[in-house]
């Protein structure tokens, strides 16, 4: 062994050899020394050091979970907690940490053991009651909370208002009743502890009971009126009950007894909220070189400028602090709002991406994303982000409402009400989530409760053009095409460009026989907007609804070189071109609508159609093959595909699967209901054939094609007189229909 080799070995030996009582000491000292100047990452290490020397230090583990804690480390600081509070057993503070970690995690069950355990020793606890109320209610600590209810304004700042949900309080009845025993009696105990009194305020708050709420802040307020959180609290609690203006002593006040630079931005974002620019202003250029949230505050500087239509500026701010630091989240964010503004949607889909890479836990980041999404028309991407945000953040009615949206989208209107309703339980005074349910409600013919949404927000905003064209809607939907017309007219007053008023006069003037009031009236509009693609669309439509093959073309064309993400107006021109037999045009239309969709059932479905249209099989079998991997239960793929496997040697098995699928989803369609019976046939399963048969002719009696098959499903079964009353049938029908030869064979033959 050489010299160097073995002075190592010695030093080590040394340094196993002092007292490991006095070492854990020392580290555990050296740790809290760390603590005290704020650098955590120092003291982690030295904790740890210290339980190495022994793994049963509670002490250690206790104030580990503490500095994890302030190093946003959430599962190490509960880990750590739970450890220390077996460790330590008497210790009521480790047992209150581990609870209250244990309720943020949502382990409430383990929390309330906790809590319990305490009051088991001493009954008078107040925060071990707390903590009970806390368990027993399924709610994340105070100061948690209120973050959370400062985040979501963060989340969707273009909206103001209440963002609590009762998503927090998924348990029964019987055990929200027993937290409020548990919240009430902490404050018999102690009537003066702020602590309890906003804990009782917290839970009236986020079980919709403001007015119960508002009288324990306000006392516990005047217990420390100079309380940082009391005040934080207050703040978050008058801005989101509509009553904004209250806000703002409180967030002086937060500034004012902390002092610190978080607060004072926080009273910045307070002045961002509540448009009061110029006063942000001077709050966040006095923090621009602030060591903690000087970054931060050149972040919101920039927004203002975009706000205020300084793009380039709000721009080189963005770019220069994401050059400094290319990970900064909220830099990350900002850049991509201002690229989703110009429509640079893969620019800003990046950049929501980086941000989801610097914290994956970042609400904010998942609702930019899902934004993006929407925008590129990947409804399910943007609905796992949305869902994404509420798992992080269930206050955040903004996620709610754009979910709700692309499920009213994708025809799931069920959905699409459930989710907005609980928007506008998180939110009564929110207009877009009352706008959204009220949408969800028409379509699903509910114009009783869609008119009682309505008539709340034609009072609360009766300036408001969409809420009279949804007016107009449920009128029309009611069949009362008069005060439809009048809603969609007064909605055309208040903004000429509101384009489902524009669409309701149109279809309403087209019905009426009115076509050239209905063209006239679009081409003026253009006339006004040429790039409005909505608008656009919508004339090419008309067109196309009357026939008009030409001018829809032109107009529908337009439409997509304003928004090449129009998806609708790529389905109308297809539809355009079949008008004009061009059906290879058709079904590149199509295709191009295809290549902008991640799960593009519908238009694959048109490629396929097309395909068949010109007996082209093998393509129109692997289109639809496409389109059921897709969904496996599109109806018009499933049937056309087993139609084609039963007619070219196909397996009749997977047919009349495919047929057997199709007609479930579609238990009123008489072509469902023949293929399936027409499978039932080739298959000799005669009963099954007249039966499914003779529900295609019941629907469609005047197909054919129909009787033809319910006709030979009788010969076939050897009843020759229903057989040739049906064969009959269907020569009257169409004499030359496809099939009528082999009609007249059968009949000859019975």
């Amino acid at each position: 062994m050489c010299r160097n080799s073995v002075v190592a070995v010695a030093v080590l030996a040394a340094a196993c050899s002092g007292d490991p009582e006095k070492r854990k000491r020392e580290h555990l000292a050296n740790a809290d020394a760390y603590m005290a100047q704020e650098k955590y990452a120092e003291a982690i290490i030295e904790y740890r050091n210290a339980i190495q020397q022994d793994n049963r230090f509670g002490d250690a583990r206790y104030k580990l979970a503490l500095a994890y804690l302030k190093a946003n480390d959430g599962p190490r600081a509960l880990e750590e907690a739970v450890r220390a509070a077996d460790l330590l057993p008497g210790s009521v503070d480790a047992q209150i940490q581990a609870a209250n970690l244990l309720i943020f995690a949502g382990r409430h069950a383990d929390a309330q053991d906790r809590a319990n355990a305490v009051l088991r020793r001493d009954p008078q606890d107040i925060r071990a009651t707390v903590a009970l109320g806390n368990a027993l209610a399924g709610l994340r600590d105070l100061d948690g909370a209120v973050a959370q209810l400062e985040e979501a304004i963060r989340l969707d700042p273009t909206r103001a208002g209440s963002y609590t949900n009762l998503a927090t309080l998924q348990l029964s009845a019987g055990r929200l009743k027993d937290a409020e025993v548990a919240y009430v009696e902490a404050v018999t105990k102690a009537p003066e502890s702020v602590p309890s009194r906003l804990a009782l305020a917290q839970f009236y708050w986020l079980t919709s009971r403001p007015l119960e709420a508002e009288p324990h802040l306000q006392l516990a307020l005047r217990a420390k009126p100079r309380d940082v959180v009391a005040n934080r609290f207050a703040a978050a609690f008058y801005r989101s009950t509509g009553h904004a203006d209250k806000a703002e002593q409180y967030f002086r006040t937060a500034v004012d007894a902390d002092g610190s630079s978080r607060a004072r931005l926080a009273l910045a974002e307070y002045y961002i909220g509540a448009s009061r620019l110029p006063e942000a202003t001077a709050v966040l250029e006095a923090l621009v070189s602030d060591k903690e949230v000087g970054s931060s505050a050149r972040v919101r500087l920039a927004t203002i400028d975009y706000a205020a239509g300084r793009v380039e500026a709000a721009t080189t701010a963005v770019d220069g602090i994401l050059k400094a630091q290319p990970r900064y989240l909220e830099a990350l964010l900002v850049k991509a709002s201002i690229l989703f503004d110009q429509k640079r949607f893969d620019d800003a889909l990046a950049r929501t991406n980086d941000a989801i890479s610097v914290d994956p836990s970042s609400a904010p980041a998942h609702f930019a994303r899902g934004r993006v999404l929407a925008a590129q028309n990947q409804s399910d991407e943007a609905k796992e982000a949305f869902s994404a945000v509420l798992r992080l953040n269930p206050r955040a009615a903004g996620a709610q409402v754009e979910l709700s949206k692309l499920h009213l989208q994708a025809g799931a209107p069920a959905i699409s009400v459930a989710l907005a309703g609980a928007a506008v339980t998180s939110d009564p005074r929110r207009a877009d989530a009352r706008l959204i349910l009220a949408r969800g409600l028409l379509v699903r013919g509910e114009y009783a409760q869609a008119e009682s949404v309505l008539n709340e927000l034609l009072a609360a905003l009766p300036q408001s053009a969409t809420v009279h064209a949804q007016i107009g809607l449920l009128h029309l939907g009611k069949k009362e095409t008069a005060r439809a017309m009048t809603a969609f007219l007064r909605a055309l007053e208040l903004d000429p460009m509101e384009i489902e008023a524009i669409n309701g006069v149109v279809a309403l003037d087209v019905a009426a026989g009115r076509r050239e009031e209905a063209l006239g009236r679009l081409r003026a509009l253009i006339d006004r907007a040429p790039s409005h693609a909505g608008l656009l669309a919508l004339a090419g439509r008309t067109n196309l609804v009357i026939s008009n093959f030409d001018d829809a073309e032109k107009l529908l064309t337009r439409a997509i070189q304003a928004d090449p993400n129009a998806l609708e107006a790529y389905s109308d021109l297809g539809q355009v071109h079949l008008g004009q037999g061009r059906v290879d045009e058709a079904r590149r239309t199509f295709e191009r609508r295809v290549e902008r969709e991640t799960r593009p059932v519908a238009s694959l479905t048109m490629v396929a159609l097309t395909y068949q249209m010109q007996n082209r099989t093998d393509e129109a079998q692997r289109a639809f093959e496409r389109v059921l991997t897709f969904d496996p239960n599109a109806p018009v793929a499933a049937n056309n595909l087993a139609w084609i496997y039963a007619e070219n040697g196909g397996n009749l098995d997977v047919a009349l699967q495919l047929a057997q699928t199709a007609h479930a989803a579609t238990p009123d369609s008489a072509a469902t209901a023949d293929t399936l019976g027409w499978i039932y046939l080739k298959k000799e399963l005669y009963a099954l054939a007249i039966a499914t048969l003779g529900r295609a002719v019941e629907r469609d009696p005047k197909d054919p094609t129909f009787q033809y098959h319910l006709g030979l499903a009788y010969a076939r079964s050897g009843d020759a007189q229903r057989a040739r009353t049906r064969l009959e049938a269907a020569l009257r029908l169409q004499p030359d229909f496809d099939g009528a030869s082999d009609a007249r064979r059968v009949l000859a033959s019975l």
